[in-house]
């Protein structure tokens, strides 16, 4: 079952000491682009995460913050950043006396000023509840993920299947489209060779390497042998967002090409809608890890 690019999750668990909140976005990359938000924790449980989340994303840009919230025990002492006061009065100080400004700075104006404030780092977290949320949140994840790949897969078969009924109205049409065209040209030559010393043998030669070129049943069988290969590649397990995106070019060519060699109307109108199809299959395939 294919996977969307897009997705979003949230996860909870609590524990003894707190409670850890994970939130996570998944959207469109060509590449894998893990960016993680986490508290204070060593830097090897922080790659173990990241690696963790390789396990179960494959490719896009994917954003995770986990909070972790304190809800029992005695809550730190905040302490001043006595660093931050003393930048902060010589701030006042240039103002007062470069510049002329007159006032007071007070209690309640510097509590105002940023990181005045400071608190200890809380450590009690839990790794393996971290590690644990973690992966639940990457299961959920995934889950919503699931979710949009099976709509995009639905409608990718439903394309296809709209793709082969062009096809088959082309094919049914094609051998009656070769014979008008023999037609004419058997004539056209019969009025040459009347009037000329044309070699005859020659002519038909020519004739015969001309009709080969207008034939198409080779990309006609190209372009089903795409289609299946797109089916197949939709029930794959695996990440087949860029595959699919390879077929999608192949089908393109052979579509291409059936329309260059075709001057029939009906089929060039088919062709027309097979591309349109295939263009809406590409902007699907675009979201597919």
């Amino acid at each position: 079952m294919i996977k969307s690019m897009t997705g979003f999750a949230k996860a909870e668990v609590e524990c003894e000491t707190g409670k850890i909140t994970g939130e996570a976005r998944a959207l469109n990359s060509r590449y894998l682009e893990i960016n993680l938000k986490l508290p204070k924790i060593d830097y090897l449980y922080e790659q173990k995460l990241r690696e963790l989340a390789k396990k179960h994303i494959k490719r896009g840009k994917i954003d995770i913050t986990m909070k972790w919230e304190r809800i029992s025990g005695e809550w730190s002492t905040p302490k001043i950043n006595e660093i931050a006061v003393r930048q902060y009065l010589d701030l006042v100080n240039v103002l007062k006396n470069v510049y002329g400004l007159k006032g007071d700075l007070t209690i309640e104006n510097i509590l105002t000023f940023r990181d005045i404030l400071s608190y200890e780092e809380n450590n009690n977290i839990s790794v393996d509840n971290l590690v644990q949320s973690f992966e639940d949140l990457l299961k959920k994840l995934n889950e919503e993920r699931t979710k949009e790949g099976r709509l995009i897969q639905k409608d990718l078969k439903e394309r296809l299947k709209k793709i082969m009924n062009n096809l088959s109205e082309i094919e049914g049409r094609w051998p009656l489209t070769i014979k008008v065209h023999e037609e004419k040209l058997k004539e056209k030559m019969i009025e040459v060779t009347k009037s000329t010393s044309i070699d005859e043998i020659r002519v038909l030669q020519e004739l015969a390497i001309y009709m080969e070129r207008l034939d198409i049943a080779e990309e006609i069988m190209r372009l089903k042998g795409h289609i299946e290969n797109f089916k197949s590649t939709l029930s794959s397990p695996d990440a087949v967002g860029r595959k699919l995106d390879f077929i999608i070019q192949e089908m393109v060519r052979e579509a291409n090409t059936i329309g260059s060699k075709s001057n029939d109307l009906y089929i060039n109108e088919r062709v027309v809608q097979i591309k349109v199809e295939i263009e809406k299959m590409r902007e699907q395939a675009q979201n597919v890890e």
